[in-house]
């Protein structure tokens, strides 16, 4: 009789190999490529505001052509990876807003920057799900949340990134040279990719017809080839078939629901800060690269709230830590908005609580849909639940634009942050943690 080697539990069983550790870091990269190209049309805006003789609030249907595209991106060209691959997908989405992004520098007018945002961000939509999807494919079960708040930190780290880059380059060369970078760095990175990210493992184990590069990859992993009469198989129904109706069976309804909501929710104040925070601040009086700053300041508090949230949802527990994040936002935004006159030390510590609050909570939303879905539609679920997401990263740039355009107090904005962020915590609250996927197991006991 044939040996069946289970690989999810070779994954759980053994230590992190280097192909493991060289994979979270790779997909991480990818979501900091994608970080520094969201954030840094942001902390451009108030340069080429200036440079075109723009009103305060006219980048609002840019940034949404941006988010549409995101949205567009996650629901239908992300979900194809769970029938042809992760690397595939990631690899052709990293050279598409790669490309985009730099032909960016060509746009002369609010009319052709539009479409440009719109195209970028179909690259970067297919990018994030499956980046977040093949780092948990690859973590062990008792490390799997901490390594996908980890890679989902990228994020972050590149909204830091690109705003020191925008406070330093913008006064100097211009702020043309934030495009250049946005661009050639998915470039680079999609080369990568191709040479050195692994398939998923569980997803090529599922695939009966991609049983070669299985084998592959498993002696990748552990340094010992599968004997010729071994079997690899994983616990998960057969990939390559899934559809948005499967994120419905099986029980798997209420909880896909509430997961919509916490992202949209989630995603709206996510985008209005990631948007409009850099012109909020310059217009309270903080000049653009003070504003840059302090707008990294923000994410860096959200980096702090994405790992300090990783640990701690692996011990603790998921539903505690989320609620308590998304409580820590609604407090952040009351007092940002409501406090005219802080002090600069004051401002930068609101700031940070905000954002470890903003930030963290998303980052852990991500997590627990990664593990609430199956593999063989983990993509499917996490590009749709990041799909509705996108279109509260819509309405929340739209909103703020509107009310930045008129009010008297600029910080004013972000009162609309507060109702989202305690929806977001009532959703978190109410998830169902009986999902039939072998990933939500430990989630059962919160």
């Amino acid at each position: 009789m044939a040996q069946t080697i289970n690989v999810a539990d070779v994954i759980d069983g053994r230590p992190v190999s280097a192909l493991q550790v060289r994979t979270f870091l790779l997909c991480a990269a990818v979501l900091f490529a994608d970080g520094f190209d969201v954030q840094g049309i942001t902390y451009v805006a108030p340069a080429i505001s200036q440079d075109w003789g723009l009103a305060r609030g006219a980048f609002g249907p840019t940034f949404s052509a941006g988010l549409l595209g995101v949205l567009l991106g996650a629901i239908f060209i992300a979900p194809l990876a769970d029938r042809i691959g992760r690397r595939r997908i990631m690899t052709a989405a990293c050279v598409a807003f790669g490309l985009c992004t730099l032909a960016t520098l060509t746009a002369g007018s609010l009319a052709t920057l539009l479409p440009l945002r719109l195209l970028t961000g179909l690259g970067l939509g297919a990018a994030i799900p499956n980046a977040i999807a093949l780092a948990s494919e690859y973590a062990p079960k008792r490390w799997r949340a901490t390594t996908v708040m980890f890679v989902a930190s990228g994020l972050s780290v590149g909204s830091v990134v690109a705003g020191i880059a925008a406070s330093r380059l913008i006064p100097t060369v211009g702020w043309p040279a934030i495009f250049v970078i946005g661009g050639v760095l998915p470039l680079l990175l999609a080369a990568a990719l191709g040479r050195w990210l692994p398939e998923s493992l569980r997803f090529l184990a599922a695939l009966h017809e991609r049983e070669a590069d299985a084998r592959r990859w498993f002696a990748a992993l552990t340094g010992t080839p599968v004997a010729a009469d071994a079997r690899l198989v994983a616990d998960d129904a057969e990939a390559g078939k899934a559809t948005v109706v499967d994120l419905f069976r099986e029980r798997r309804a209420r909880s896909t629901v509430l997961l919509w909501i916490a992202f949209f929710m989630s995603l709206l104040n996510v985008y209005l800060t990631v948007n409009w925070l850099p012109t909020s601040l310059n217009a309270s009086g903080f000049s653009v690269s003070d504003a840059a700053l302090l707008t990294s300041i923000y994410h860096s508090g959200g980096v702090a709230g994405i790992y300090a949230l990783g640990l701690l949802m692996d011990r603790v527990g998921a539903r505690p830590m989320l609620v308590a994040a998304f409580v820590l936002a609604a407090a952040g935004f009351y007092t940002f908005a409501t406090m005219p006159h802080l002090s600069r030390g004051v401002m930068t510590a609101v700031l940070i609580a905000t954002g470890f609050g903003v930030v963290g909570a998303q980052g852990g939303i991500n997590t627990i849909a990664s593990m609430f879905y199956p593999v063989a539609m983990r993509s499917t679920g996490l590009g749709w639940a990041l799909g509705v997401g996108r279109v509260g990263s819509i309405v929340g740039p739209t909103i703020g634009g509107l009310i930045l355009a008129g009010a008297a107090n600029p910080r004013s904005a972000y009162l609309v942050c507060i109702a989202p962020a305690l929806v977001g915590a009532a959703c978190v609250a109410l998830l169902s943690w009986r999902a039939p996927a072998p990933e939500a197991q430990p989630l059962r006991a919160q």
